[in-house]
C-alpha cells in the first residue's frame, strides 16, 4: 500500500492518494470513509466470487464510459488465464457464462443489444471503475498512464499495461514483465511502439485504432512467441510478414478496417488460431481479401 501510494506524483495524485486510503479503511472494516455510491460499488464488488472478481478488476484497462465489445472482452479474459476450464464446455461458453452473470449482476452495463436480445457490448458504471481501479492499483494488478481516473500508476512490476493518453515518458518504465498492453488514444504512442522489442512475454496486445503502428513495427511483434490476442483493428498496416506463422499460441488475430489486402500463407501454420477478423479500407482489394490455401483445414479456426 505504502509503495503504491508513494508512486503519485502528479498535479491530481493528492486526490487519488485520498481515494485509495478510504477504499484500504473500507475494504478493512471502516465502511464509513467511503461515499454512499462508492460503498455500494464495493460492496456489489465484494459479494462476487472470486472468479468474477479478477474478471471485473480487468475492465479497469477500459477508459471512463468506453463501449467493450463483448468479443473483444472474452478473448482477452481467455488469452490472460481468467477463464477455468469447466467440464462439457469451451472457454468462450465459459466466458459467456462469467459474461452474463456480470450482467445479470448489474456489475456491468449493456451498451449494445442484438434484435435476439443478446448482449454485443456493455460498459462499466462511473463509480464501479472508480472502485476496480483503486483495487487494480492496489494490487498491481492493472498500470494506467493517463485517464480521469487515474492519475500515477504502480511502480511494481508492471503486468497489464493501459495507456490511455498520449503524454508521459515511457523510458523509465521497465516492460520486461508486462503480459497485457492496450492503448486507446489514437495519436502518439510513438515512443511506446519504438519499444516493442522489449515485451517479450506479452500474451495480449490491443492497439484498436492507433495510427501511429507501422509497418515497421511488425516485426517486433512476430516476435513476442506467447502471444495469444493480437488486435490490429482501425490501424494502418498494409503488409503482413511471413513470419506471423511464427506465433504458435495466437488465438485472436483481429484484423478489421486496416489497409492489408491478404494474408501471407503462414498464416495456416497458426494451429491455435480460433477466431481470425479481418475486413479492409484499401482501395487495392475492390475484389476482397487474398485468402491463403489450406485455413479450411486449420482444426481451431471458428470464424
Amino acid at each position: 500500500m505504502a509503495s503504491l501510494l508513494a508512486s503519485y506524483k502528479s498535479p491530481g495524485s493528492k486526490e487519488m492518494w485520498e481515494k485509495n486510503m478510504q477504499l484500504h479503511r473500507f475494504s478493512t472494516g471502516e465502511q464509513s470513509y467511503l461515499g454512499g455510491n462508492e460503498a455500494d460499488s464495493y460492496a456489489s464488488y465484494s459479494h462476487l466470487p472470486h472468479h468474477l472478481k479478477t474478471c471485473m478488476m480487468y475492465l479497469s484497462i477500459f477508459p471512463e464510459d468506453y463501449e467493450i465489445k463483448k468479443g473483444r472482452l472474452l478473448s482477452r479474459w481467455i488469452a490472460e488465464g481468467l477463464v477455468s476450464e469447466r467440464r462439457g464446455l469451451t472457454l468462450l461458453e465459459v466466458a459467456e457464462s462469467y459474461f452474463d452473470e456480470l450482467v445479470s449482476r448489474n456489475m456491468i452495463v449493456p451498451a449494445n443489444i442484438s434484435y435476439d436480445g443478446r448482449v454485443k457490448s456493455c460498459r462499466v458504471h462511473d463509480m464501479m471503475l472508480e472502485v476496480m481501479v483503486l483495487r487494480s492499483m492496489e494490487a498491481n494488478f492493472v498500470s494506467l498512464v493517463g485517464g480521469e481516473q487515474c492519475e500515477g500508476e504502480s511502480l511494481g512490476k508492471i503486468r497489464r499495461l493501459s495507456i490511455q493518453s498520449s503524454g508521459g515518458p515511457m523510458d523509465e518504465r521497465s516492460m520486461k514483465h508486462v503480459r497485457s498492453l492496450s492503448t486507446f488514444q489514437p495519436e502518439g504512442h510513438h515512443q511506446l511502439l519504438e519499444r516493442l522489442g522489449d515485451f517479450t512475454l506479452l500474451r495480449v496486445l490491443d492497439l484498436e485504432d492507433c495510427k501511429a503502428v507501422q509497418n515497421k513495427h511488425m516485426k517486433h511483434v512476430c516476435r513476442m512467441i506467447l502471444l495469444r490476442f493480437l488486435n490490429l483493428n482501425g490501424t494502418d498496416i498494409s503488409k503482413m510478414p511471413k513470419k506471423i506463422g511464427k506465433l504458435v499460441h495466437l488465438q485472436t488475430l483481429s484484423l478489421r478496417k486496416t489497409l492489408l489486402d491478404g494474408l501471407p500463407q503462414s498464416v495456416t501454420e497458426l494451429e491455435k488460431l480460433e477466431f481470425l477478423y479481418f475486413h479492409t479500407r484499401s482501395r487495392r482489394s475492390y475484389y476482397g481479401w487474398r485468402l491463403p490455401c489450406g485455413l479450411g483445414r486449420m482444426k481451431a479456426l471458428r470464424v
